[in-house]
């Protein structure tokens, strides 16, 4: 799998900017209490109905490491779509994640892979060990917060729950309310870092403009940044549709 994504987006390299960048004030997400805070937080990204950006995206592990850019697209509440290109505009891969599955389209090689979110053949991306499911939600700057979540520390910030047997440690900005980190603790140890930055508010929405996960332990990191965020636009779906045409070569992961 790893070779084919790379068909896909090796040429999407991203050449950043030299451009001061301004500084702009952070935003609030505006809680009554802090311990009000999951309930606002949810309200806040269901608010969410469509989400355009131009994507940048860094992949980090022992097999592999890349950055590229793509043309992103959410569309509430499941659907997610990248559109990879390469130099002179050139499209050279799309990948399509929904409610339950998947469709990874290299136009550059003329291949496609396609299957089920949970498939356990299909759930490592770009050889890591997030998961399609982990993606969207790091895609988007989402927590789904669990329903167990307590504040633990109103001074600090901090929110804890029991998840899977794991232990999780979320740090809320109390000045702003802005989710600044999640951990997941496993047997004592840091199985997972999440950190979120650059946020700004657009339309009355809060969302995050960096989103950074690490696996410590596996040596893994995935990172997006998201630029010229537009919001709750409509959306036709032929934008967000990938025609195959039958001679394609459909890829089977084993």
């Amino acid at each position: 799998m790893r070779y084919f994504i790379l068909g896909i987006l090796l040429l999407a390299w991203w050449f950043p900017s030299c451009s001061p960048v301004a500084m702009k004030k952070e935003p609030k997400l505006e809680v009554p209490t802090l311990a009000e805070w999951p309930a606002v937080y949810r309200d806040n990204f269901a608010a969410i109905r469509t989400l355009q950006s131009k994507a940048q995206i860094n992949i980090e592990s022992p097999e592999l490491s890349t950055r590229f850019t793509v043309q992103f697209l959410y569309v509430a509440p499941d659907t997610l779509f990248l559109q990879a290109e390469g130099p002179f505009g050139i499209q050279v891969g799309k990948i399509f994640i929904g409610r339950e599955r998947f469709l990874i389209y290299n136009q550059y090689n003329n291949q496609f892979i396609a299957g089920s979110l949970d498939d356990p053949y299909y759930s490592r991306f770009l050889q890591t060990d997030f998961s399609f499911q982990e993606i969207k939600n790091v895609l988007m700057g989402f927590v789904r917060l669990p329903e167990n979540l307590k504040l633990l520390d109103e001074a600090h910030g901090v929110f804890g729950a029991r998840v899977d047997g794991n232990k999780w440690r979320l740090v809320v900005n109390p000045r702003t309310g802005l989710l600044e980190k999640r951990e997941i603790i496993s047997g004592g140890k840091v199985v997972l870092q999440e950190e979120f930055k650059n946020y700004r508010r657009i339309d009355g929405t809060v969302i995050p403009g960096f989103v950074r996960v690490l696996l410590p332990a596996k040596r893994e990191l995935f990172s997006v940044r998201h630029t010229q965020i537009r919001l709750n636009e409509p959306v036709p779906q032929e934008k967000y549709r990938i025609e195959i045409d039958p001679r394609v070569e459909q890829l089977i992961i084993q």
